[in-house]
């Protein structure tokens, strides 16, 4: 009887050590995506995680020493659009420098999302997130905004490597006109993205 019940008591936590290990992101795992690169011929990994509603993106070399840890970018997991698929966390080199740029989103509330693009400063060497620049509204911002959250990651979207896109409202100048949906875009020029111009959506979108 005892050698019965045994097995059945071994047969129950058969399942829980066949989920050792795995674990959800942002729960008992923190890390939402990773993606590897090279820079200056070593091999690194950047993670992105969240730790505490903090998250962050963060780079270890091939020892897994951290060389890098980015301040907080948001509350919580966002996607982007980048070559036509939603994606958590990108590394391309976006200007041509054969040095690659980090690319992550994060949505930090109440209702806006950030699509954070980082580059290597050489002589600092240190990444640093490049600057989105709105001359007209006299704005620079460590990141390109989106006030409103699509969770297919389609309000964040790169077009090319130096044209990017956000879903925001557009608000008029004159006092009784109501917002509308639109888009911003952003050109990337001289190491910053540049505002080019914004277009309300079209209706059939």
């Amino acid at each position: 009887m005892k050698k019965v019940i045994y097995t059945i008591f071994a047969m129950v936590l058969l399942p829980f050590s066949l989920f050792a290990g795995l674990a959800v992101p942002g729960e008992a795992n923190p890390v939402l995506a990773t993606e590897k690169f090279e820079l200056d011929g070593q091999q690194m990994t950047v993670e992105k995680r969240i730790d505490d509603m903090n998250l962050t993106l963060r780079v270890l070399d091939a020892d897994g020493k951290q060389i890098f840890t980015s301040e907080t970018l948001g509350s919580e997991e966002k996607l982007f659009v980048i070559d036509r698929e939603a994606v958590s966390l990108k590394v391309r080199d976006l200007n041509g420098d054969k040095v690659p740029e980090l690319m992550a989103a994060a949505f930090y509330g109440p209702n806006a999302s950030g699509l954070y693009v980082f580059t290597y400063d050489t002589s600092a060497k240190t990444f640093k997130p490049m600057q989105f620049v709105h001359a007209a509204a006299d704005l620079t911002r460590d990141c390109l905004v989106s006030d409103m959250r699509q969770e297919n990651g389609e309000d964040l979207m790169f077009l090319s490597d130096d044209v990017v896109r956000a879903l925001g409202m557009i608000y008029s100048t004159e006092p009784d006109a109501e917002p509308v949906a639109g888009f911003y875009f952003y050109k990337l020029t001289d190491g910053a993205f540049k505002f080019v111009e914004s277009k309300p959506v079209p209706v059939d979108e």
